[in-house]
């Protein structure tokens, strides 16, 4: 999809009004609580909801499109189903997120007000969804080709929950998922994404790992985990009998080579950290990346490399949305920047917190100065 330029949420939970530009790279950041989960969740109602807003969307052309005079049998069939169409309610609960119900949807301190998701997408303007208060029935407000907002949020979105795979004998296959060059959103598939694509070219060559020999996603991506675990090399292999995949380590030092390990027997940021080095080495231009804590099970070291891993991806045309608590990952893009691996004006760092005497929440924008310092901007 083409890159979000900016992103207004009113009334959602605790986001009453609350717009961000996004950069190439985005950081959240902030206090507990205080909205950053929050503007993740927009999106991924959107996704949750796309075929939703396909339909409403096709419908409207369709409306449009149709005299009412002609065939007056037929159009009753057809304004029956348009009608329909506007009468769909938002689905809270589904694949990608649980929201609960209507009362932990709205914003508090709003009376009867609609929730807005507004996207100005670069190069096709503004594309608005729009929740009702009363009924939660969905519409949209966009000019927009129906084609193009078909499009929104297709099968180049890849996100990465904080709740990530962990060591396990096994894991889960999906054909219809790596078909889709997706690995889940808490990276189940990664395994069997690698079986599948061992020998898969990465899409952007920068990623290629300064030890690597090849361009093959499996090589760059054990040489990417061994930034954070030195000689570490991930096996992956189909269980035909269990119908699972079987995820494993080995390690080399000089000329010794150990056994392989099962992920048990390694440190438990290994396999928590391998769906994000997945995602980001697979990814192409003008994918939308997601990824909660990439921090999680770190070492601090590790953090920071994450970071200079997506900063080099987000060079080369990924958007990434990156929702972080680490002050190392956000000084693993200062150091990006200072490389110049990414200009400063390239990314995009907001520290989110409660307002004293409201429910809702204050943003401040924080941006790399040519001395790679961090400046705040207060909205």
């Amino acid at each position: 999809m083409k890159k979000i330029k900016n992103v207004t949420i009113k009334n959602l939970k605790i986001l009453k009004d609350v717009t961000l530009e996004l950069g190439d790279l985005t950081l959240i950041t902030g206090a507990n609580s205080s909205g950053k989960s929050t503007f993740i969740q927009a999106l991924l109602l959107l996704k949750q909801n796309q075929e939703s807003l396909k339909l409403i969307s096709n419908n409207k052309l369709i409306e449009k499109s149709i005299n009412k005079k002609d065939y007056p049998e037929i159009n009753k069939v057809v304004m029956k189903m348009l009608n329909d169409s506007k009468n769909i309610q938002i689905n809270l609960n589904g694949d990608y997120i649980q929201l609960g119900d209507k009362k932990d949807l709205f914003n508090e301190t709003v009376y009867e007000e609609d929730i807005v998701i507004e996207l100005n997408i670069d190069e096709l303007g503004l594309y608005k969804v729009i929740c009702n208060y009363k009924n939660l029935t969905i519409a949209i407000d966009s000019k927009m080709p129906s084609e193009t907002i078909t499009n929104l949020f297709a099968d180049d979105f890849q996100y990465i929950n904080t709740d990530r795979i962990q060591p396990s004998l096994t894991y889960s296959l999906s054909e219809a998922q790596i078909q889709k060059n997706l690995i889940g959103i808490k990276g189940e598939f990664t395994a069997h994404y690698l079986d599948e694509n061992r020998y898969k070219i990465l899409n952007i060559k920068e990623l290629q790992h300064k030890n690597s020999k090849t361009e093959y996603l499996l090589e760059n991506v054990s040489l990417w985990l061994g930034e954070i675990s030195h000689g570490i090399e991930v096996l992956v292999k189909k269980n035909i009998d269990l119908k699972k995949m079987e995820l494993s380590y080995k390690y080399t030092y000089g000329d010794d080579t150990t056994n392989e390990y099962n992920p048990f027997n390694v440190g438990f940021g290994i396999t928590y950290v391998l769906p994000i080095i997945v995602a980001i080495l697979k990814s192409k231009p003008d994918d939308l990346l997601m990824i909660e804590n990439p921090e999680s099970h770190l070492h601090p070291a590790g953090q920071s490399k994450i970071a200079e891993l997506c900063a080099i991806a987000a060079s080369c045309g990924v958007q990434i949305i990156v929702e972080t608590h680490s002050d190392h990952f956000l000084n693993g893009i200062r150091v990006a920047t200072k490389k110049q691996i990414l200009k400063p004006e390239n990314s995009q760092i907001y520290f989110f917190e409660k307002e004293d005497e409201t429910i809702s929440t204050k943003v401040h924008n924080l941006t790399i100065d040519k001395e790679y310092e961090i400046l705040k901007i207060v909205f």
